[in-house]
């Protein structure tokens, strides 16, 4: 018997059973929870420089959903300026809100899509290693800066958005920090281009109501006591 089979056949029945409801209750398809990236239209040729000192950031707030969020990555419109070293020297932070800007730091994401950032606009991916729990109805922030080298983060004029039920993107929340997030001020536009994507938390099924094997044995056992007695008395009067 393997060390898996060995470890089902201790749990039983109904700890089996609980076991596999609270694994797969969780599970769903990932999914874009929000964005503004194209189709969405702007009319804004440029964006907002983000560099060593040159910070930028937007806000997004989630839904209501009973069960929270899970977040997996996020896909920010740039463009590379001036080369970095080393290449990609491009951060993406989650941060937390304070009073209408960027508070303190979650957690970061990791450059994964494409190979490296091209000199002209397009959707580049970072994940994160550990998927991020997000709490309903509260508002985060995106932040991005850079090691080394200069880039450019898409900025747009435009309110429209698509995602899930609730979630939005903080209208005119583009901020930029010239001290590398010492201070924040707003830009003269609405919004960076980005999507946040991850899952809708659900609950779990509630565990079906299997005996535990020690139970059944236990009934087994009080059942052939009961047979055995009842022979004995049948021969008896015989």
């Amino acid at each position: 018997m393997t060390k898996n089979q060995q470890i089902v056949a201790k749990m039983g029945g109904g700890s089996l059973a609980l076991f596999l409801s609270l694994s797969l209750g969780q599970q769903a398809s990932a999914t874009t929870l929000v964005s503004n990236l194209p189709p969405t239209t702007t009319s804004l040729p440029d964006g907002g420089t983000v560099s060593s000192n040159i910070w930028g950031g937007s806000s997004f707030t989630t839904g209501s959903g009973s069960y929270g969020y899970t977040l997996n990555s996020v896909t920010l419109r740039f463009a590379q300026i001036t080369s970095a070293t080393p290449p990609n020297n491009l951060f993406v932070r989650l941060y937390n809100d304070n009073s209408g800007n960027p508070g303190s730091e979650i957690t970061s994401f990791t450059f994964t899509n494409p190979g490296s950032i091209t000199t002209t606009t397009a959707n580049n991916i970072f994940t994160l290693t550990t998927p991020q729990t997000l709490a309903a109805n509260t508002t985060f922030w995106l932040v991005a800066g850079s090691g080394s080298g200069q880039y450019v983060w898409a900025l747009t004029d435009s309110v429209d958005q698509t995602g899930e039920p609730g979630w939005s993107i903080g209208n005119n929340s583009a901020r930029f920090s010239p001290n590398g997030g010492g201070s924040w001020t707003p830009y003269i536009a609405n919004a960076f281009q980005f999507s946040v994507n991850g899952t809708v938390n659900t609950p779990p099924p509630p565990p079906t109501n299997i005996p535990e094997p020690g139970s059944v044995v236990a009934l087994l056992g009080l059942g052939g006591l009961g047979l055995a007695s009842r022979l004995k008395k049948l021969s008896t009067r015989a």
